[in-house]
């Protein structure tokens, strides 16, 4: 098997190196899905979550996972995921987000700050949050990105911060070869 569902637990696998098609019609997410470079993603994810597929190479993935619209591949880099994503590893990640976001791993894109261990706009992190109840509406009271490696720490939105991420999508599956 290629790939391996995302868990928790220490997962070994062989490096993925994305193998970039010119997929016809009918093979787009079926048999590929796009490549996102997220250092250069900026603005690629539009409302909904989306990647728009044109501006991107396609790579062709065997997962676990039947591919969608919304899927694509990513590669994350760090190792405040690991032992579960290893610096490095390409990963199968879904958009948009459904459901409850609590608890997820997902890739977020930061508005006014950046990941503090990569310098960068696009993390990959736990989503926690917590909510307070007004009549019939809610709202967060906080946001915490969670690292799963303890050496690192999370990062903590307030209540007045919560519009300076988005979620872009959710982690599917650390793939290997």
């Amino acid at each position: 098997m290629q790939g391996q569902l995302f868990t928790d637990q220490v997962v070994a696998p062989a490096p993925f190196r994305p193998r970039v098609v010119v997929p016809d019609a009918e093979s787009r997410y079926v048999t590929c899905v796009p490549l996102v470079p997220l250092k250069a993603a900026a603005g690629a994810f539009g409302d909904p979550q989306h990647v728009d597929d044109d501006d991107f190479e396609w790579v062709e993935i065997r997962s676990a996972r039947r591919l969608r619209r919304g899927m694509f591949v990513a590669q994350v880099v760090g190792t405040s995921m690991e032992p579960a994503i290893p610096d490095g590893s390409f990963c199968l990640f879904a958009a948009p987000v459904e459901g409850s976001r609590h608890g997820k791993t997902v890739l977020v894109q930061l508005r006014d700050q950046v990941d503090p261990e990569t310098g960068h706009r696009y993390t990959v992190k736990r989503y926690e949050s917590a909510k307070t109840t007004e009549g019939d509406s809610w709202r967060h009271t906080a946001i915490t990105l969670k690292p799963l490696n303890p050496a690192f720490a999370p990062i903590i939105l307030t209540a007045d911060e919560a519009d300076q991420l988005q979620v872009v999508a959710e982690l599917v599956e650390v793939l290997a070869l």
